[in-house]
């Protein structure tokens, strides 16, 4: 039976226009290396470059928990270990819409107004801890989100 008050979520960087570049690239990488162009030259150094790349973020993946002890995530490949936050270390947390340009860009991003772990899209869970620090955590899910947070967290102007 699936609890209504635990929320999961996994999130890739993958979208149409990306897996179309790196189709792109690693196609015109082919085309040349067959062609007779094996001298190793810059093309070819860029095909394994852009297919490294594209390996990377085919594997890239936030994962979002939401329960009754807190919030959860996982980035991977760089973030193994959980990161949790829980309700009583939480001063206000809602969803709200974000530029990715106030971090620059998506992804794993310090500064600006805190740290953000985000992949696409323009939502996220805005935490603020108690302790003044600040977090978002991308989401593709903003009402059903905002309606857990309600329920575990109803008092948003707590800090």
């Amino acid at each position: 039976m699936k609890n209504r008050w635990v929320h999961k979520e996994s999130q890739s960087f993958l979208t149409w226009w990306l897996v179309l570049l790196f189709v792109l690239v690693i196609g015109l990488g082919l085309y040349t290396e067959w062609n007779g162009n094996t001298d190793g030259s810059d093309f070819s150094a860029g095909f394994w470059i852009g297919s490294s790349v594209a390996l990377l973020f085919l594997f890239m993946r936030l994962r979002t928990q939401i329960d009754e002890q807190g919030i959860h995530i996982r980035f991977l490949p760089f973030i193994w270990k959980k990161k949790k936050w829980e309700w009583e270390d939480i001063g206000k947390v809602y969803v709200k819409k974000y530029s990715p340009w106030e971090y620059g860009g998506w992804g794993w991003r310090f500064g600006g107004p805190g740290v953000a772990y985000t992949t696409k899209g323009f939502y996220g869970i805005w935490i603020v801890l108690k302790n003044g620090k600040a977090i978002l955590v991308g989401t593709q899910h903003p009402e059903n989100v905002q309606e857990l947070l309600n329920h575990y967290k109803p008092n948003k102007d707590e800090v």
